[in-house]
C-alpha cells in the first residue's frame, strides 16, 4: 500500500452552457414614427457633440438600448441565459425598423438611417475608439450594419438621386450616399450576398 494517499476523483462539472443568442427585437405601433424623430434629431445635432450626446441617448431610449450602468450590471449578470448585454440593440432595432420602412415605401426614412448608420461607421466609430466622443449610443456591430446597408443599397435606387439627406453640416445626396454605401459592400470581409455586392458594382463599377 502506497505512502501517499490517492486524491478522491472529484466528478467532472458539465462546461457552462453557452448562452442564447439574444431574441430579435420586434416592432410595436409608433416606432417607425419613433425612429425618425430620433435619427432626425440626431443628423440635425452633427457637428454639435453636446447635441448629438442627447440625440443619442433618445436612440438609446427608442430602441430599447442600456440606459444606466445599473442596468448594464443587470443585464452583465444574466449574460449567460440571454446572450445579451443590451448594448447593440438600438442598432438592430434601427435594422429592422429599416426593413419595415422599405416594405412600407417609406424610403425618405430609409435615407435617414442610412445616412445615420454610414456615418456611425465611417466617421464616428474612430472618434469612440479614440475616447474623443463619449456617448450613451455605442458603435454599431457590424451585423446590424450589413443589413441595413443590404437594405440601402437596393431600395435608395427608387429615391431621387438628387433628393439631399439633411444634417447639421448641410446634408448628403442620396447618389453621394448610396455610393459610399457601396463602397462599404465591395470592401467588406466577409463579403456580402451576391445579390448586394451586384447591386453595388452596378453603382460603382469595378
Amino acid at each position: 500500500m502506497g505512502i501517499f494517499r490517492r486524491r478522491k476523483q472529484l466528478p467532472q462539472q458539465p462546461p457552462p452552457d453557452l448562452p442564447y443568442p439574444p431574441p430579435p427585437p420586434t416592432l410595436a405601433p409608433g416606432d417607425l414614427v419613433a425612429a425618425r424623430q430620433v435619427v432626425r434629431a440626431f443628423l440635425a445635432g452633427l457637428g454639435d457633440d453636446d447635441r448629438m450626446c442627447t440625440a443619442g441617448t433618445a436612440v438609446v431610449q427608442a430602441g430599447g438600448g442600456v440606459a444606466d450602468l445599473d442596468q448594464l450590471m443587470r443585464n452583465a449578470r444574466l449574460i449567460h441565459q440571454t446572450g445579451d448585454l443590451g448594448i447593440d440593440r438600438p442598432w438592430r432595432w434601427l435594422a429592422v425598423v429599416t426593413a419595415e420602412a422599405r416594405q412600407l415605401g417609406d424610403l425618405a426614412l430609409v435615407a435617414d438611417i442610412a445616412h445615420f448608420v454610414h456615418l456611425w461607421d465611417t466617421r464616428l466609430r474612430s472618434r469612440m475608439a479614440s475616447g474623443e466622443l463619449t456617448m450613451a449610443l455605442q458603435t454599431p456591430p457590424q451585423d446590424a450594419v450589413r443589413e441595413i446597408y443590404a437594405i440601402a443599397v437596393a431600395a435608395l435606387a427608387e429615391v431621387d438621386p438628387d433628393h439631399v439627406v439633411a444634417d447639421g453640416t448641410g446634408g448628403i445626396t442620396v447618389a453621394a450616399l448610396r455610393t459610399g454605401i457601396a463602397h462599404r459592400v465591395l470592401d467588406a470581409d466577409p463579403p456580402y450576398p451576391a445579390e448586394v455586392s451586384a447591386e453595388a458594382r452596378r453603382i460603382v463599377p469595378t
